[in-house]
């Protein structure tokens, strides 16, 4: 399936799950490696060698630290994964179809995660969430993704300014968790902003904060703790396994992403929380409207029947009635129904029904 065709399938199964920017991002692969001058782009064809013989253990001195990064993946980039990197067919599967749940897979050398970087798409002004992949190894990391994701070039731009910190495929892959789950505290932030605007609109009786937003947002809020609930889980996985990359004096860092997403999905609960209370004011507020203005109609229309009351008294086709050869009955019958009506209005005025 072509790239574009895969955009427009998702648009319409999910339209959520968005870049961030609205750039189209054409497929394209890129190797980087730690050389004797520092982190630079390196070539493909190396970077296959330079991991098959780290997998191997064949070959003269340790290898370098190797990141291949997958951008757009279609059917070429597939097999490209599956067949020179020799990842496993179903995992090369999860990443091109895409759609996956957040998880930690382990294969026979190498792990692969799925996670999700979170924006806000400026455009539409609601959350876009972009699936990444990654393959981690004993010295290679292979990322994997559909749309342009800042996390990656961050992680790239540190590695490059400080190799020294960047020399286990461990410390890369909790540089890229690290700032994954920090991006979510700016998406809780715009969500706080909109659930405290719709709290307000409710308490101020405001009618454009209506149900059609409240419902748009609870959507949200559920896709993202659908997402950030399994996310949590992987890095705790991360914590429990025995992972070959994964060095003890990078423990506590693993533990402080845990923290974060624990946080984070302790505040989309509390999010939740408060919107199902602003539902339920604006509920009530709406009751209360509804019951306000059946009040004023059922007032109104008792004021309107018993001057209607009177008038059809007198409108009855009789020969004798006393008003009928009256000179002033008809100013009379007037000064009835209005004083009836004054009456009626007064007492529903003290009710406070009108």
């Amino acid at each position: 399936m072509s790239v574009a065709a895969r955009a427009a399938e998702d648009d319409v199964v999910d339209p959520l799950c968005e870049d961030a920017t609205g750039a189209e991002l054409r497929s394209r692969i890129s190797a980087y490696a730690e050389t004797e001058t520092g982190v630079h782009a390196y070539p493909l064809a190396k970077a296959i060698e330079v991991i098959h013989r780290g997998r191997t253990g064949k070959g003269e001195g340790d290898p370098p630290l190797i990141w291949i990064d997958v951008a757009a993946p279609g059917v070429p980039e597939g097999e490209f994964l599956r067949d020179q990197l020799n990842f496993h067919p179903l995992a090369v599967e999860d990443t091109v179809r895409g759609r996956q749940r957040p998880k930690i897979d382990r294969y026979p050398g190498y792990f692969f995660l799925v996670m999700y970087a979170a924006r806000i798409n400026p455009a539409r002004e609601r959350m876009a969430l972009n699936e990444l992949h990654a393959f981690i190894g004993d010295n290679y990391v292979v990322t994997v993704h559909d749309h342009r994701i800042e996390e990656i070039t961050a992680v790239l731009a540190r590695w490059r300014g400080s190799p020294d910190r960047y020399r286990a495929p461990g410390v890369l892959a909790h540089a890229l968790l690290d700032l994954v789950v920090d991006g979510y505290f700016p998406v809780l932030d715009h969500f706080s902003e909109r659930v405290a605007e719709l709290e307000t609109g409710v308490l101020e009786g405001r009618p454009g904060e209506g149900m059609q937003s409240i419902l748009t947002m609870r959507r949200e809020l559920a896709l993202f703790r659908r997402m950030v609930g399994p996310e949590r889980e992987l890095v705790g996985s991360l914590l429990r396994r025995d992972i070959p990359f994964l060095q003890p004096d990078m423990m506590p860092y693993f533990q402080d992403v845990h923290d974060h997403a624990i946080r984070v999905a302790e505040e989309i609960d509390t999010l939740r929380d408060l919107l199902n209370g602003a539902m339920e004011g604006q509920l009530s507020l709406a009751s209360h409207q509804l019951n306000t203005t059946m009040r004023l109609m059922a007032a109104w229309s008792i004021i309107l029947m018993a001057m209607a009351w009177i008038a059809g008294i007198y409108g009855m086709n009789f020969e004798r009635m006393p008003e009928l050869g009256w000179r002033y009955g008809y100013l009379w019958g007037l000064a009835l129904m209005l004083v009836v009506g004054g009456i009626l209005f007064t007492y529903f005025k003290r009710k406070d029904w009108v």
